[in-house]
């Protein structure tokens, strides 16, 4: 009986093509596959679309031309050998994590930026690799340069391999042998580190739920007994320096303590200079280490005060202790005038809105002024400014969020309103995470609450309380 014949196609089975044979495409089993008893599988239906006009880009190079790969990487053996990779497809999403997305992760890119070096160490640690893997992914989702059925396996595969790693820790043994303690210690680095860079992945979802991973990074924390010592790795000082940084970031968003303890060696502003040695905090988050000492205590105060006011106690003490911070703040930041100049960085500008945001959280939320208020109103508007002066896409804006919304949610009259709209479009349309416009939702029913409410504040409170949002 003569062979039906096929029309060819580029889309074909595995094994039809490996044969360079005609694949009728039926699925899940070819004719040929089918008739030869042959494991008929069809590749991912990842694709690259060929764009017909420039795009904006979170990931595009902050230098022109295209960013060739360290050198560090493109010397490992590794690489060439596709150690690792279960598919071409998955290094594809490896060089566009070193290429493009681990440059716009840090506040400010540089040789020493962690975030490209850890794409290294992921080479040799399938936990790590897994990890990289999906935040590509989801980078190049948001861009229509995945799909996602692709998007969602990979998610679920690194959880998977996340939660046998958290099931190992919690069911092994201790053991005297040294060597074996050295390996336990690399797992739980790695596992730590790739807890940590959830966030990443949360931002760029509008589904992502980071407390779950925060607590996780929390009890990896206290394993490797983190809190008390400095990490010596670039990569263990990225870790603790992001798990830091969110940690308080998240306690500022849903008003509520940070999770780490006051004693954390990165929450000691006397202690060892974070911002002198590279890669420092203030280059990886935007927001120089003493400033976010700040933020700690900020935040605590601010507990402290709906405690007491909870309780019916006397805030003499608790407010007397804000004053010396405000007082402390200010010397601190004896430079940060609100003025630009033709000559100021981008960094430093970021660096001055957080510092504005910290004494705008402390009027609102430990001296409770008024959205209404001369002082906070004066605040945000000096937010507004330094934010309208980074340009979207410069690099360090990409850390803007928190600060940006966090001011955002004091506008009241209609043209900061609109300014806040018309900026929060902008950054979305070149950043493209998924929690901006959550962020923005949010902010919008703040708002609502701020023009209808004669005390917005305990509702508020309870929407921030109930958010699952994060973005840095």
């Amino acid at each position: 009986m003569p062979r039906e014949r096929f029309s060819r196609s580029r889309s074909g089975c595995l094994e039809c093509r490996k044969k360079h044979q005609k694949c009728d495409e039926q699925q899940p089993l070819c004719s040929l596959c089918a008739e030869r008893g042959l494991n008929c599988k069809y590749p991912s239906d990842f694709k690259w679309i060929r764009q017909t006009e420039p795009c904006l880009s979170r990931h595009r190079p902050r230098r022109r031309g295209d960013q060739p790969l360290p050198e560090r990487i493109r010397r490992s053996p590794a690489l060439f050998g596709d150690v690792g990779f279960g598919s071409t497809e998955e290094k594809v999403a490896w060089e566009y994590y070193v290429r493009l997305v681990s440059s716009n992760v840090p506040a400010l890119d540089g040789p020493d930026n962690p975030y490209r070096q850890v794409s290294v160490a992921a080479l040799s640690s399938p936990i790590l690799l897994e990890t990289i893997v999906c935040i590509a992914t989801e980078h190049m989702l948001n861009f229509g340069l995945s799909s996602v059925s692709v998007a969602a396996e990979r998610q679920q595969r690194m959880l998977r391999t996340i939660g046998h790693n958290l099931a190992v820790i919690n069911t092994q043994t201790r053991r005297s042998l040294q060597s074996t303690a050295v390996q336990r210690n690399r797992d739980h680095e790695a596992l730590l580190t790739a807890v940590v860079l959830q966030g990443i992945v949360v931002a760029q979802t509008a589904d992502g739920v980071l407390e779950p991973h925060i607590k996780c990074a929390l009890f990896l924390m206290q394993t490797l007994n983190r809190f008390h010592h400095i990490p010596e790795s670039p990569l263990a000082r990225m870790t603790a320096q992001r798990f830091a940084m969110v940690d308080v970031m998240l306690a500022i968003s849903r008003q509520r303590r940070p999770y780490a303890p006051r004693d954390f060696v990165l929450y000691q502003p006397d202690g060892p200079r974070w911002d002198l040695t590279e890669p420092s905090f203030h280059k990886m988050t935007g927001c120089p280490q003493p400033l976010m000492c700040f933020l700690v205590r900020i935040s605590h105060l601010a507990c402290d005060v709906d405690e007491g006011l909870g309780k019916g106690v006397s805030m003499d003490s608790v407010l007397g202790e804000a004053f010396c911070l405000e007082n402390e703040l200010r010397a601190w930041g004896l430079r940060y005038t609100g003025t630009i100049t033709n000559t100021s960085p981008p960094l430093e500008i970021l660096t001055e809105c957080f510092y504005w945001t910290a004494h705008l959280l402390l009027a609102r939320r430990v001296f409770r002024d008024a959205t209404c208020s001369a002082r906070v109103q004066h605040l945000s508007h000096t937010c507004f400014r330094l934010m309208g002066h980074l340009y979207t896409g410069c690099g360090p804006d990409s850390s803007l969020p928190q600060p940006f919304y966090l001011a955002a949610r004091e506008a009241v009259t209609p043209t900061d309103r609109e300014w806040v709209r018309q900026k929060h479009e902008e950054m979305t349309a070149y950043y493209r995470e998924q929690q901006r416009n959550l962020a923005m939702s949010l902010t919008e029913q703040i708002w609502q609450q701020t023009d209808t409410s004669a005390t917005p504040e305990a509702a508020i409170k309870a929407l921030d309380r109930e958010s699952c949002l994060f973005i840095f």
